[in-house]
């Protein structure tokens, strides 16, 4: 009987498993951050990935793709990346110039505030 009890339960526990995993925690926590914290957390990632951001621009929450959360970031210069946070916590910095060679969701840049 606890033989069938243990296999029912690891197979309930496999069968909500996609449920689970669509979540990013990680991402879900950069959503709750003010907008000064996300774009000093994205220019983190940015420069980490040894890309070029000087002065950060919006940061914006484009989407899903695959198990991956897509954000847009835009740098002085033209500097446009797509930061892909991953289930872990990584994030992979791509300049989105460089998405459609790579078959990757291109870019929805937010349009950035008008220059005071």
């Amino acid at each position: 009987m606890k033989i069938v009890t243990a296999i029912t339960i690891a197979a309930v526990a496999l069968a909500s498993a996609p449920a689970l995993a669509a979540a990013n925690p990680f991402s879900d926590r950069l959503r709750t951050l003010s907008s000064t914290q996300q774009r000093a957390t994205m220019r983190r990632a940015v420069l980490d990935d040894g890309k070029y951001c000087r002065r950060i621009g919006p940061v914006a929450y484009q989407g899903p793709f695959k198990n991956l959360e897509m954000w847009t970031v835009q740098c002085d210069k033209g500097a446009n990346y797509a930061a892909f946070v991953g289930l872990d916590g990584s994030v992979q910095v791509r300049p989105c110039g460089d998405l459609a060679s790579l078959k990757l969701p291109t870019c929805r840049l937010p349009k950035a505030a008008p220059a005071k």
